[in-house]
């Protein structure tokens, strides 16, 4: 699994047409912070959607690996999706038909060149198709007027905009009451533990630092050893393990950090393939 690139610079060269500067509309104060997912399969296409949206603020996934997409769908739980025209031409593959089954999510397709593909991806679920030459800055743009639109849905989120439950198959965080659970049962988590893992849980495809987590639980003035991060999910992995011990949670990455293990993203993964294979029975049902 392609692990999710994040934090590109800005100025990245592009199939895309050259960024033009200009201004860019604020959010008003009080409003939650937006979420986009880039799923586009050229690199530097997708670091430069990337970079745009950074730029205006927006918090930003980028992956270009269809299975990573489809867990961020649950777990980073974005307002709206920059996807390639292939993945919704000339028929909606798995990727853009799971992303229709969330309407709270917009969609918009880069790579419709024709009048034909355009008219296509749209009656495919799309909400914008856009060209090839389309800059980056004009993507940003239009995922904005996109935005202003009124929302029929809402996320399930917390004050501060993350998600409130994060699932990976029979792992439950719950970040608004703080609580973990395996299998349904209760793991009792300090509150660093608990911090530290939620912070793995909400980048389950990345791999975060030590500095990283000491920075997003301690705060950017911490002093002392940054092994103290390693001590708190050693004790977390042993309470986790006692409760599933067929499942490896986390991964430490050599001189690194840590993520989430593999078990966990494929139970994520067969969890989604379940989902769909249920809804098509219910849908067959109804016949």
């Amino acid at each position: 699994m392609t692990l999710i690139e994040t934090h590109f610079p800005g100025s990245t060269e592009s199939r895309l047409r050259p960024t033009v500067a200009g201004a860019v509309e604020q959010r008003p104060e009080g409003e939650s912070t937006p979420r986009a997912l880039v799923t586009l399969i050229h690199n530097s296409d997708r670091r430069s959607v990337e970079a745009a949206l950074q730029r205006i603020g927006y918090v930003v996934r980028a992956t270009n690996d269809h299975t990573a997409a489809e867990v961020m769908l649950r777990s980073f739980t974005p307002d709206l999706i920059v996807i390639d025209a292939r993945d919704a031409y000339p028929l909606p593959n798995n990727l853009m038909t799971q992303v229709r089954r969330c309407p709270e999510i917009y969609i918009i397709v880069v790579g419709a060149n024709s009048d034909d593909q355009r008219m296509t991806v749209l009656r495919n679920g799309a909400d914008h198709a856009l060209p090839i030459e389309v800059s980056p800055d004009e993507v940003a743009v239009r995922c904005q007027a996109l935005m202003r639109r009124s929302r029929q849905f809402a996320h399930a989120i917390t004050s501060d905009g993350q998600p409130k439950n994060l699932y990976f198959g029979p792992l439950d965080v719950d970040l608004g009451r703080r609580e973990i659970r395996v299998n349904r049962y209760p793991i009792a988590a300090t509150r660093l533990e608990f911090d530290l893992f939620s912070q793995l849980c909400l980048r389950p495809l990345e791999v975060c630092s030590r500095v990283e987590l000491l920075e997003s639980v301690w705060g950017p003035h911490w002093v002392g050893d940054t092994h103290v991060v390693d001590v708190h999910l050693s004790n977390l992995r042993r309470k986790l393990t006692e409760r599933a011990p067929e499942l490896r949670f986390l991964h430490t990455v050599r001189g690194i950090g840590f993520r989430l293990a593999d078990d966990l993203l494929q139970l994520a993964k067969h969890d989604l393939a379940s989902s769909r294979m249920l809804e098509s029975q219910t849908a067959s049902s109804n016949f």
